[in-house]
């Protein structure tokens, strides 16, 4: 199973919660997670190693 993790620092931060809590997608919230210069730019997660980056938030649960 994909360990996905939230920067609590991240653009749309409520927006992506709300998004994966409905989508019943398994995370857990960090403080942060080392991606500062696009977290506060882009709606930004990490899954597994890889960093997953988009204009919305619809368009990062499509990338899921």
């Amino acid at each position: 199973m994909s360990k996905i993790k939230v920067c609590k620092n991240a653009v749309n931060y409520d927006g992506i919660i709300k998004a994966l809590k409905d989508n019943k997608i398994d995370y857990k919230v960090k403080h942060c997670i080392h991606k500062c210069s696009k977290c506060h730019k882009k709606v930004l997660i990490k899954k597994d190693n890889k960093y997953i980056s988009a204009k919305s938030v619809e368009r990062l649960i499509e990338k899921l």
